[in-house]
């Protein structure tokens, strides 16, 4: 899924660093997980994961690609899918068949009839929409009915967020729409099976990342990935997080031209300049780790020489060192009068600290 702050294509530096500086396994907390890139890496690696997110779309991917120990039992499905041992592949082929059903996407993010009241939103071709209406509908009617087991349920939500984004007429962001159609939304939505890691002893939560690690038992990894400017991902994919929680259990209020949600409660301190430094110097204090591993962009708003007071005030001496990685900057837009990039390569940097 296209997510900004993305580590996929940093796996390998990410990996590396943790190699040469002893840290092989145990237990890891990765509290700002998103799409789950680095804690399915660790899970690879051997480690035993807790990944949490703020966002409900976090906690999918974290479901789905870290705590899943194995491919989901479908069993429930069997009379639906004519499958004796359903697989997950049938699974997302039955979903794929689906017809059109308009919904609630369909009523607030497609065009209908050509236009829509009060905005003419346009972040899906209205044939995508209502299939998307179809598959996220028959997915909670399936978890209703007790047919599909919690595992089952968020594997194939996941499989949904990602077609989704494959389709979106956005520039990878969700904020606004794109005025015409790009050839990515043109396409029909196509479900893929997820690739499950196997092992077990992984968990996922929906938590606030202070709240989480202050409540934790002493674990040996702390990744810390937290936003580095001021958007705020509760309205940059205010979408995928609806899909992720659903509109059937009330009504569920959009605001402004984009259709945002009411989002007090997913809004996060770390893309607050003035309170990002602060929120960093707590979540080390309070968690009882033996390593510290912190990704930030060499543009974030919390000034380097905070984030090395911090680390060294809470690890051992000499154990401090910042790496980096040079990689080619991840664009939702052009630049602009009001907006241009300094370049289009971008520094990360890996803070680290032992204990």
């Amino acid at each position: 899924m296209r997510y900004l702050g993305n580590k996929t294509r940093l796996l390998g530096f990410i990996g590396e660093v943790l190699r040469r500086r002893g840290i092989h396994g145990g237990a890891a907390v990765d509290p700002f997980c998103g799409t789950a890139s680095v804690a399915r890496s660790l899970k690879r690696r051997g480690f035993r994961v807790l990944a949490a997110d703020i966002l409900e779309m976090g906690h999918v991917f974290a479901r789905t690609y870290v705590q899943a120990a194995a491919p989901p039992d479908l069993s429930g499905l069997a009379d639906v899918l004519g499958r004796r041992a359903p697989t997950l592949a049938d699974a997302v082929a039955y979903l794929n068949r689906l017809p059109p059903a308009p919904d609630f996407i369909s009523s607030h993010f497609a065009p209908r009839d050509g236009l829509l009241a009060p905005y003419d939103r346009r972040y899906f071709r209205p044939e995508n929409a209502a299939r998307i209406d179809a598959v996220r509908r028959t997915l909670e009617e399936w978890r209703r009915a007790g047919l599909l087991g919690d595992d089952g349920y968020y594997v194939l939500l996941a499989s949904l967020i990602e077609a989704v984004d494959r389709v979106a007429n956005t520039t990878g962001v969700y904020a606004s729409w794109v005025k015409t159609w790009q050839p990515n939304a043109r396409r029909a939505l196509r479900l893929r099976v997820p690739q499950v890691v196997p092992g077990g002893g992984c968990r996922a939560e929906r938590a606030d990342a202070i709240e989480l690690v202050a409540r934790c038992e002493p674990f040996d990894l702390l990744y810390i990935d937290p936003p580095y400017n001021n958007r705020q991902y509760c309205a940059y994919y205010h979408i995928p997080e609806i899909l992720a929680t659903g509109w059937f259990d009330g009504p569920t209020p959009l605001r402004g031209v984009a259709g945002l949600l009411h989002d007090a409660d997913k809004r996060s301190l770390w893309s607050s300049r003035r309170r990002a430094g602060a929120a960093l110097e707590e979540l080390v204090a309070r968690a009882p780790c033996r390593h510290v591993v912190m990704s930030y962009n060499a543009e974030g708003i919390i000034p380097e020489r905070t984030i090395e007071r911090v680390l060294r005030s809470y690890g051992r001496t000499g154990t401090y060192r910042r790496y980096t990685c040079r990689y080619r900057r991840y664009r939702s837009d052009h630049d602009r009068a009001n907006r241009r990039y300094r370049s289009d390569t971008v520094e990360e940097h890996l803070y680290c600290v032992s204990r």
